[in-house]
C-alpha cells in the first residue's frame, strides 16, 4: 500500500516537472517566432539603400548625379573675356554720322556762251581756254582750233617745244592734277607717247613725238563741258 502511494506521488511531481520545462520551452521560442511576424506599421525597416551598393542602385532608378561644376570640377560652360591689360576700360564706340557731305563739283573750264568754231596757225585762236591749258614755257604755237558741238567745247592744239616728252607730259599733269584729271597711258603710234587726262565727262589726251633737233612735238585735243552763265 506504501509502495502504491509513492509510485503515484513520483508520477504527479514528474507531471508538474514537465509541464513547467514546456513552458520555459514555449518563452524560449517566443523572441525567435516573433521575429517572422512582419512589422507594424511607421516602424523602420532595413532597405537595400543601406547596402553598399546603394550609390548604384540610385543610378539605375534615374538618381541625378551632381553636376561636376558645383563639384569644383571642370565646366563646360565658356570662360569670361579676359579684361584689357591693366584693367583699362575702352570708351564705347560713337554711332557714325547719318551721312556724309556730298563733294562738290569741280569748276568747269569753259562757260556758255561756247564761241564761234575757229582755227588759227602760228597763234592762239580766239576762245580757245588757254587760261587753263596753258603751254609749256618756250611752246612755239603751230596751230590752235575750237569747234562747239553737242553742247560741248572741242579743242585742239600743237606746238613745239625744246624739252624731252617726260617734261612735257609732265607739265600737263601739274597743271591738271589740282583741277581734278587723273591720267593713264593711251594708245599711240610707233614712237609717239600719248596720255590722256579725264574728269567726268571732260578728257584731254596729249600725244608727244621727239622731233628731229630733239625738242618735242605736242598735240592736244579735248571735249570740255561747259556750265551754264
Amino acid at each position: 500500500m506504501k509502495t502504491r502511494l509513492l509510485v503515484i506521488v513520483g508520477v504527479g511531481i514528474a507531471a508538474i516537472f514537465g509541464g513547467t520545462a514546456v513552458v520555459l520551452d514555449q518563452k524560449n521560442a517566443g523572441p525567435a517566432a516573433d521575429s517572422s511576424v512582419a512589422a507594424p506599421a511607421g516602424s523602420t525597416m532595413p532597405t537595400a539603400q543601406s547596402s553598399p551598393t546603394s550609390g548604384k542602385t540610385g543610378e539605375a532608378t534615374g538618381t541625378a548625379s551632381p553636376d561636376p561644376g558645383s563639384a569644383g570640377g571642370p565646366s563646360s560652360a565658356p570662360a569670361p573675356a579676359p579684361a584689357p591689360a591693366g584693367g583699362e576700360v575702352l570708351p564705347p564706340v560713337s554711332a557714325s554720322p547719318a551721312g556724309l557731305p556730298i563733294p562738290s563739283s569741280p569748276a568747269p573750264l569753259v562757260r556758255t556762251p561756247l564761241p564761234a568754231t575757229a582755227s588759227a596757225q602760228g597763234k592762239i585762236v580766239d576762245g580757245f581756254p588757254a587760261d587753263v591749258l596753258r603751254f609749256p614755257e618756250g611752246t612755239v604755237v603751230v596751230s590752235t582750233g575750237v569747234s562747239a558741238a553737242d553742247g560741248a567745247l572741242q579743242v585742239a592744239a600743237e606746238g613745239i617745244v625744246a624739252s624731252s616728252q617726260d617734261s612735257v607730259v609732265g607739265h600737263f599733269q601739274q597743271i591738271l592734277g589740282p583741277l581734278k584729271f587723273w591720267s593713264e597711258p593711251a594708245q599711240a603710234a610707233q614712237g609717239q607717247r600719248a596720255v590722256r587726262f579725264s574728269r567726268g565727262n571732260d578728257s584731254l589726251t596729249v600725244t608727244t613725238s621727239t622731233t628731229g633737233t630733239g625738242g618735242t612735238r605736242f598735240m592736244l585735243l579735248g571735249n570740255l563741258h561747259p556750265a551754264s552763265g
